[in-house]
């Protein structure tokens, strides 16, 4: 008994409760709007919560699990997290279902929320990328090892797109490898070259993506060239948020996030009923909190005492920090509507269990600062 004493207050003291203090604010937060936003739906936000709620929960118990393990042991087994990742997202072949326009859940009648492959590889996608970079710190800029990062990065987002029609994720798995190149310092004439290349690829892309994904895309230019259809969402979520001003209409009194006719205001759109309710300053404090746990994260990073932690914190402060700009922006409507959530704050079952995880590892770096297993 003892010894399990001195072992849970080591680790207590090793854990980032710090971080986990601010994700449970975050969520917090998000449970609120929640609360609001879902409360015209009929059977009103009481499910929603009950998910939300579970799901925090269950995030909770993987950030612990998680920050008890080792990052490089975990890395030993790459092969095997692969061969999950790459059969994860090929169930979604015969067994996914659409929701939302896209393929990319497995629906199980006898759990709360379903469940998001695309959104579930995004962790292991971070470590597995960390542990490729790792290997090649000693020629991390090296042409052999760059290219492996991008057929990685692409056969991955690859899978995303072609297997779940899921854009907006397989781009975050893009600037989760941009954001992790800079951190393993990556020489600048690689991000230099990705300009023309994706200016080249851009045309060849184009005709692969669903008219609907094309029209997502194009509205940006022209928002009135189909205000009933494509355009909808980013026109309505824009509205919505004008109304709030500095201070808002007041919690559960938005005139339009009250109306239940915006489909998708307690997941995607989240943002604009917190503008229209709580106003500026309310989504100020929201922009602030989640800008609290990506410096967090950052500065794990900088602290980090071996390279495959500091890397493993790059990826997951390049996820959150793409999550939120996607998603804020695309409440204003700046970029398209490509269904990003925001990050402790939408409403979703495996979204927040993803957070909590990819937190989790980010404790783990503060954890075992020191590397055990360097041969995998």
């Amino acid at each position: 008994m003892n010894d399990f004493k001195r072992w849970l207050k080591k680790y207590l003291r090793g854990a980032d409760l710090p971080l986990l203090g601010l994700c449970l604010c975050a969520s917090a937060f998000g449970c609120v709007l929640i609360s609001s936003a879902a409360r015209p739906f009929d059977g009103g936000a009481a499910p929603f919560l009950r998910t939300q709620i579970l799901s925090v929960g269950i995030g909770v118990v993987i950030y612990l699990v998680f920050t008890a393990v080792s990052l490089d042991w975990l890395a030993k087994f790459w092969k095997w997290i692969l061969g999950f990742n790459i059969g994860l997202l090929l169930l979604l072949y015969p067994f996914g279902k659409i929701i939302g326009g896209n393929r990319s859940w497995l629906v199980f009648e006898w759990l709360p929320f379903n469940i998001g492959p695309p959104e579930i590889v995004k962790v292991s996608f971070i470590l597995l990328l960390a542990a490729q970079m790792y290997r090649f710190r000693e020629n991390a800029s090296g042409v052999l090892p760059v290219a492996g990062y991008f057929v990685h990065t692409v056969f991955m987002a690859g899978l995303v797109v072609q297997i779940a029609g899921d854009l907006g994720v397989a781009l975050i798995y893009v600037a989760i490898l941009l954001v992790m190149m800079f951190g393993a310092g990556i020489k600048p004439v690689w991000f230099a070259a990705m300009i023309p290349a994706i200016a080249a690829a851009a045309p060849l892309l184009w005709p692969l993506l669903s008219d609907y994904q094309r029209n997502r895309i194009l509205i940006i230019l022209n928002p009135q060239m189909d205000p009933e259809g494509s355009a909808w969402h980013m026109l309505l979520s824009m509205s919505t948020l004008s109304r709030g001003g500095l201070t808002g209409q007041g919690l559960y009194q938005g005139s339009q996030t009250q109306k239940g006719n915006f489909p998708g205001i307690q997941t995607d759109f989240i943002f604009a009923a917190c503008g229209e309710e709580l106003g500026f300053l309310g989504c100020m404090a929201l922009l602030v909190l989640l800008t609290g746990i990506t410096v967090r994260v950052l500065l794990t990073a900088r602290q980090a005492r071996n390279g495959l932690g500091a890397l493993v914190c790059f990826g997951v402060a390049g996820m959150m920090i793409f999550q939120i700009f996607e998603n804020v922006l695309m409440c204003v409507g700046v970029t398209p509507v490509i269904g990003i959530t925001l990050p402790f704050i939408s409403y979703g079952g495996s979204s927040n269990i993803v957070m909590y995880a990819a937190m989790g590892l980010v404790s783990s770096v503060r954890c075992h600062p020191k590397m055990t297993w360097l041969d995998y």
